[in-house]
């Protein structure tokens, strides 16, 4: 069941040698995002944010890379209070879906690969944003979702005076699609971004997205008895009113779209358990701009359409 629409359950043979391949897999994937995180993030010296902070709640965990220059890294994590599930009824309505959210974002200084533990010391945090965030899910068909949702909050630098409202608004739609044993989703979103800083004028643009994603098994490898699904998108945004970008020499670069390529493991009907946490999905996108100019890395752990 999927947002309360039924779908049909992937069940795969098992394969005894399954379970130790993808062990290792595994390790090397985790091994692999704490290492390009922690190995970017550690060459920071002096840097200068180029995105702005109050946009970090927006884009995610992650980070980015104008020319030379390098963002802080920042954590996004999100506490999510389902109110009603959305649903198609025999007689022809719907039930519309509702979800409360509340994104917390810390911006750090720097997460070196020696002192993991230490890069969360309060000391390190730049900035911090709270931006809660109401979600609508309404069911056209057993294929079809959309789903409008508008997010305001506050955020404040650390070690200054500097503070911004944060806000957001917008409208996705989902439409899944299956060929053979590859499960497919097209994505298109439109949206409103903004912040209003302390100081300053207020400054927004309009992403327009539209990504295609597909899910296939991932051979017969198995995790804790779990068939394992690899995940992969391309996406591509275009920056209505251009994402402006404030370099190291506080001359400014308009970037005007981004391109997103991804991967991410499942397991079927079971989240993946690390440590205390436990995720949809573990993965990587590469996010960069036609021009070259921008370039970053996201941690992805949930479609882009539950994001």
């Amino acid at each position: 069941m999927i947002n309360g629409i039924a779908c049909e359950k992937r069940r795969f043979p098992t394969n005894p040698d399954g379970h130790r391949m993808f062990s290792i897999f595994f390790r090397l994937l985790l091994a692999t995002i704490v290492f390009a995180v922690a190995a970017r993030a550690d060459a920071q010296l002096e840097d200068v944010s180029t995105i702005h902070w109050a946009y970090s709640t927006y884009f995610g965990t992650g980070w980015y890379q104008i020319g030379e220059d390098r963002d802080a890294f920042a954590i996004r994590f999100a506490l999510r209070k389902p109110l009603r599930k959305a649903s198609l009824n025999e007689d022809g309505s719907r039930t519309i879906g509702m979800e409360l959210r509340f994104p917390i974002t810390l911006g750090l200084d720097h997460f070196p690969l020696d002192d993991i533990e230490g890069s969360l010391d309060p000391d390190n945090l730049a900035n911090i944003s709270v931006t809660p965030s109401i979600y609508f899910d309404l069911p056209m068909n057993e294929r079809w979702m959309l789903r409008p949702f508008v997010a305001a909050g506050w955020g404040t630098v650390l070690n200054g005076d500097e503070s911004a409202w944060t806000y957001w608004t917008g409208l996705r739609s989902r439409f899944r699609f299956k060929t053979g044993n590859v499960e497919s989703a097209l994505i298109n979103s439109i949206g409103f971004v903004g912040y209003t800083p302390s100081t300053g004028p207020s400054t927004n643009f309009w992403p327009i997205t539209t990504v295609v994603e597909m899910a296939a098994p991932l051979g017969n490898l198995r995790l804790d008895g779990r068939q394992l699904v690899l995940h992969w998108h391309a996406g591509y945004t275009f920056f209505r009113d251009d994402l402006d970008i404030v370099r190291r020499d506080l001359t400014t670069e308009q970037i005007s779209d981004q391109w997103e390529l991804g991967l991410a493991v499942s397991k079927v009907d079971e989240r993946i358990r690390v440590w205390r946490f436990s995720f949809d999905r573990v993965g990587l996108a590469y996010r960069f701009s036609s021009d070259g100019e921008l370039k970053g890395l996201g941690l992805q752990f949930r479609s882009l359409f539950d994001q």
